[in-house]
């Protein structure tokens, strides 16, 4: 389709998934990561030069500033914004978590896509069609105990993204939030084991789910969200009410 995607966190799980299944449809893929770490082994999976990787950090507004604009100078547009990057630290209950965890949470989670979305944005509105999916949890839709740090961060996307949405009602430029609930990824197992990672949906399902909402075969309203579940959709929600 020849479409410019920039995806965070592009080298592993959803992330990934994702890049693999736009470059297949044709399009072009930048993928972001805070390290070089999985680089490899995402460029061997995906196979092709149309994935092109960057290194930053993307709570630094100067490196995504910089990141940003380098995309679209070299791309010249940018149709599809993905902040799909995300951290989850440890389990703790409300009283044990430290300002200093609940800080890096809001970073990781939320700082990130706000920094994205911000220095994204002026290039995307002017454009006849853009979209931005911010990748949030069912987490971000109710609290889960133990986690209250990344239900908290979580929130915040699903907030970044109706207050995007409503901002730019009249243009071109779309901006949906995904709520997947858990998935079998790393992050899963790394918090609640391989056993039950193993239970969870695949991200290769979500990032099918969100290929269908880009391609308009699964209709979500900007400043809506999405959640899915147990390897179906189980909810499509509309903007909340001016």
């Amino acid at each position: 389709m020849n479409r410019t995607i920039v995806i965070t966190g592009a080298t592993r799980g959803l992330g990934l998934e994702l890049a693999r299944k736009f470059i297949k449809a044709g399009d072009k893929v930048f993928g972001i990561s805070r390290t070089r770490e999985h680089w490899t082994a995402a460029r061997k999976s995906i196979g092709s030069g149309n994935f092109l990787l960057f290194c930053g950090d993307i709570t630094s507004e100067k490196k995504v500033k910089e990141l940003l604009g380098k995309i679209v100078r070299d791309a010249g547009r940018i149709d599809i914004l993905i902040n799909n990057a995300g951290y989850c630290g440890p389990l703790a209950r409300v009283e044990a978590v430290s300002a200093k965890e609940l800080t890096e949470h809001l970073a990781q989670n939320l700082l990130s896509a706000f920094l994205m979305c911000k220095y994204a944005i002026p290039a995307m509105a002017r454009q006849e069609r853009a979209l931005i999916l911010n990748i949030s949890s069912m987490a971000g839709t109710r609290a889960v105990p133990r986690l209250f740090p990344y239900s908290a961060a979580k929130s915040g996307v699903l907030a970044l993204s109706q207050a995007i949405a409503k901002e730019n009602d009249g243009t071109g430029l779309r901006c949906i939030t995904v709520c997947p609930g858990g998935m079998n990824t790393e992050m899963r197992r790394e918090l609640f084991g391989a056993e039950d990672a193993a239970k969870q949906q695949t991200p290769e399902f979500v990032a099918g789910v969100i290929e269908q909402i880009v391609n308009g075969t699964v209709d979500v309203l900007s400043g809506g969200h999405i959640v899915i579940r147990h390897g179906k959709i189980t909810g499509i929600f509309p903007p909340p009410a001016a």
